[in-house]
């Protein structure tokens, strides 16, 4: 499990998962807004460093206001293909992000009202789950 802060604990899922799993997945399509989920915009996230692990250092938002400061994940958003859905899982009675904060900071930047997603009940969990 990686080391993360206090204010990261209720936002990171408390085991890895592969992605590449999840995209494959069959799932509902169904459309939110985006401000749903501005919160996450908020938090270090992310890494600032490309290639060091996850450092979790530098939110969506810093990165949309100072593309300076981590010219890597700058670049990332602007290649978000924003036609994918954002992928949800409903774990521990509510929703946590598996894919897509890269996505919604687009959206956000573009001024989108909607996103579309897809929301995974719990079960979905040993079918994307890492071994260690």
């Amino acid at each position: 499990m990686k080391s993360l802060s206090n204010i990261l604990t209720d936002y990171i899922l408390p085991f890895d998962w592969d992605v590449r799993r999840v995209w494959e997945l069959e799932r509902e399509v169904t459309v939110r807004l985006v401000s749903d989920f501005a919160r996450l915009l908020d938090l270090p996230l992310w890494s600032s460093v490309p290639d060091q692990g996850m450092l979790f250092d530098i939110s969506p938002r810093e990165v949309i206001d100072h593309p300076q400061r981590s010219p890597h994940q700058h670049e990332r958003i602007l290649k978000a293909d924003t036609d994918f859905p954002i992928d949800l899982l409903f774990y521990q009675k509510r929703e946590w992000i598996l894919d897509g904060v890269h996505r919604l900071a687009k959206l956000h930047m573009m001024g989108v009202d909607s996103v579309r997603t897809r929301l995974h009940p719990e079960e979905i969990i040993p079918r994307i789950s890492r071994s260690v």
